[in-house]
């Protein structure tokens, strides 16, 4: 059983580019060729990935997003004595500011396992949008 959980451990040391200690427990010198391959693999994993959404769908509206938006309107319109959208501006700055002080009032913590929800309660349609909203 010890042997399975060694051979275990040394393939996933392999897999991950790290250096597998020998039989002695010495580590071993890892060849040229998994260096620069292990070389690679770190630069790629470096790189500025683009950004993605959780769920690539629409990007979450959050308070601090309807802010921004509310203020840009306000000072653009502002400037250009726009009244109407004057009026917009200052209500998304209203939105956004009492957004920001409602809160849930039981939070529930979602339980994952590996990346993976292990409950499977459904969502109601209003729960979907407060968290919607707080994202």
């Amino acid at each position: 059983m010890q042997d399975k959980y060694q051979k275990e451990i040394e393939e996933i040391l392999k897999n991950a580019g790290e250096v597998a200690p020998d039989e002695s427990g010495r580590e071993v010198e890892k060849p040229l060729e998994d260096r620069s391959r292990a070389v690679r693999q770190a630069d790629e994993a470096s790189k500025p990935q683009p950004y993605q959404s959780p769920k690539g769908g629409w990007p979450s509206i959050t308070p601090g997003k309807i802010l921004m938006t509310g203020l840009v309107v306000f000072i653009i319109t502002a400037l250009l004595q726009i009244w109407v959208l004057i009026w917009v501006g200052l209500a998304l700055l209203v939105l956004g500011y009492l957004l920001f002080f409602i809160t849930p009032k039981n939070v529930s913590i979602e339980k994952r396992w590996r990346g993976e929800s292990i409950e499977d309660k459904p969502e109601s349609v209003w729960n979907w949008f407060k968290r919607w909203m707080k994202s």
